[in-house]
């Protein structure tokens, strides 16, 4: 209600109106005159609540005055942008989206249809493109006409592009329209012979950027399979069936014959475009490889992209060693450049990380939105997704520390700032190498308990294995003494305690971090992973902690009491703490999201 008179009293304050009608033009100026795809602070500006707000104060004229901007010039955003602008106002999607759409429907919905049957808003063309002459008019309709194969009736109409009336229509016309004439040109170029198309390149620069436009919007739907996948591997809400069907699609898609035929256009100065698009489809391949590998169907057609896109005549297909090349690449120029932005500007960067990582709350590194955030904070937006490994992001924010910062803690692929109110143990520790445990524990997810060994002080059982926890100087080391019959032998070498859980712990509890940013999600969290003797009573469950934020733990209750020691060696009938006891094979792991490629495979 107050909201309501706030605005009734600014719709009668003429400065006032004036002052937002500036803005708004302010706004459709830049859209008209921007040349080349607008800024992404230009696309938030557009999409900010304030913005449609201050349309509604502004009157209807000034509101009109800024969708027919809006409308003329949604070409010059990438795919999903157009996508996210149409949702919001009454603008129709370029014709980029409705040629890319008609890959994936075969006796579908025509370009007409493309926009609608994703539920997009329609209008109408006439109120904001100006009507085209007839040479144009007659090019459009027999560019779909044309056979598959080049042959007379595409040299005939090759001749028609040449004509002076069709460059007077062409000039004639606005921008809008022109993209729109130059997205079905492109969309047919596979109908004209390879030196027709270059010419038709060559002549045309709107042309040329419909053609870089496509690999572009192509691209990013390549980027949201991408998403999507890692979604549904983590157990998330995407179908494991809608992420097959959808790559598919997309594999189709890339071998139908306008896309080929327009990939082959890019040149030299389109090179970020071209890179980009093989990085994606590369990472596709790979992922296609390992998971769906028994998938005829999807075999055949990642064979048909391998020789379409990365095979060199002389050397054969080199996918794999330029996609791992790159990758490392750019997961070295990734951490040298976030290194120099957290020396740069510091505060700004930690404030940032702050808001996003909230204390004690667990996040996957291999979330969309946090990879994307992080990238664009660390580096900037245009910098790849996908690439970056999740050691990389574990590398640079580990670094923050260094810097001043604070002390993220990393365990596997997820990650969170420490809790705002130190966690307490459940079981009291009993000399010094416990207690060195226990500050390592808050650092960490919380296992299930682990148990002492009757071996002495300092030995352990971690699951399935025995260990030995000692103190050198200040640092806590761990050795793996012995393992479970019928398990294999680890190594038993002496390393940091830290690095003995991130590299047995999803071995021996392979849904500790799934089940830490779920606690994380219910704001839910377990104290820390508590010490226990053999045979002694379970402990109580975690307990719901405050929807008032993460940090502040609650009071836990007083320990159990603790049952006598008990013998590794001589306890047959142990159990220990998970599924999968002594003697029974090990429990299936659970499929980790990846980020591109793992550094052991680089």
């Amino acid at each position: 209600m107050l909201v309501d008179q706030r605005h009734q009293q600014l719709r009668h304050d003429a400065l006032q109106v004036k002052s937002i009608n500036d803005f708004t033009d302010s706004l459709a100026k830049a859209l008209s005159e921007g040349e080349g795809t607008p800024s992404k602070e230009l696309t938030r500006e557009l999409l900010a609540e304030g913005l449609r707000r201050a349309l509604e104060i502004g009157g209807d004229v000034a509101k009109k005055r800024f969708l027919e901007a809006l409308a003329a010039n949604i070409h010059k955003f990438a795919l999903q942008e157009q996508y996210s602008l149409s949702r919001v106002y009454p603008v129709e999607i370029s014709s980029e989206y409705s040629n890319l759409s008609s890959f994936f429907t075969d006796g579908g919905p025509g370009a007409e249809d493309a926009g609608s049957a994703r539920g997009l808003p329609a209008v109408d063309n006439a109120t904001i493109a100006t009507a085209e002459p007839a040479a144009m008019s007659e090019l459009r309709r027999r560019l779909p006409s044309l056979p598959p194969k080049p042959g007379a009736g595409a040299d005939e109409l090759m001749n028609r592009f040449r004509e002076l009336q069709t460059s007077q229509a062409l000039q004639a016309v606005d921008a809008r329209t022109r993209a729109s004439f130059f997205g079905e040109v492109r969309l047919n170029l596979f109908r004209f012979t390879d030196l027709a198309q270059k010419e038709l390149v060559d002549v045309f620069p709107e042309l040329k950027a419909e053609v870089v436009r496509l690999v572009d919007s192509m691209t990013q739907e390549i980027a949201v399979w991408l998403d999507e996948e890692r979604i549904a591997s983590q157990g998330g809400q995407v179908p494991q069936a809608s992420v097959v069907s959808k790559l598919r699609s997309l594999f189709q898609a890339v071998l139908s014959a306008p896309f080929l035929a327009t990939f082959r256009h890019l040149g030299a100065g389109e090179k970020r475009a071209k890179e980009a698009f093989l990085l994606k489809i590369a990472l596709c391949l790979k992922i296609c490889a390992k998971q769906f590998g028994e998938m005829t169907e999807l075999v055949e057609l990642s064979g048909q992209l391998r020789r379409s896109f990365f095979y060199v005549e002389g050397y054969g297909e080199l996918m794999e060693e330029w996609l791992q090349n790159r990758v490392k690449t750019l997961n070295e120029e990734f951490v040298q450049r976030a290194a120099a932005k957290l020396g740069a500007n510091l505060a700004a960067v930690l404030a940032r990380l702050r808001q996003q990582f909230l204390p004690g709350r667990w996040l996957f590194l291999s979330d969309p939105k946090v990879e994307a955030d992080l990238i664009t904070l660390l580096v900037d937006d245009a910098f790849p997704r996908h690439v970056v490994t999740v050691e990389s992001f574990k590398q640079v924010l580990q670094k923050v520390r260094s810097f001043g910062g604070d002390d993220f803690h990393c365990y596997r692929d997820v990650v969170r700032l420490p809790p705002r109110v130190q966690q307490h143990p459940l079981t009291i520790p009993r000399d010094m190498v416990e207690t060195a445990l226990f500050e390592v524990f808050r650092r960490l997810p919380a296992f299930p308990s682990i148990t002492r060994a009757a071996a002495g002080p300092g030995h352990f059982l971690f699951g399935r294995l025995e260990v030995i926890f000692q103190l050198q100087g200040t640092e806590l080391m761990a050795q793996v003494v012995s393992a479970a019959p019928g398990m294999a032998s680890p190594p038993q070498e002496l390393v940091k305690a830290l690095d003995f859980f991130e590299k047995f712990g999803p071995q021996e509890f392979p849904t500790i971090a799934a089940e830490a940013v779920k606690a994380s999600e219910s704001f839910q969290a377990s104290p820390l992973t508590a010490i226990q003797d053999l045979g002694a009573p379970a402990l109580p469950p975690p307990v719901p902690l405050s929807q008032q934020g993460f940090g502040a733990f609650p009071q836990m209750p007083p320990p159990p009491p603790m049952a006598a020691p008990g013998s590794f060696a001589k306890a047959t009938s142990f159990r220990p703490p998970a599924p999968g006891g002594y003697g029974a094979p090990a429990p299936p792991l659970m499929p980790t999201a990846k980020f591109g490629l793992e550094d052991d495979e680089i």
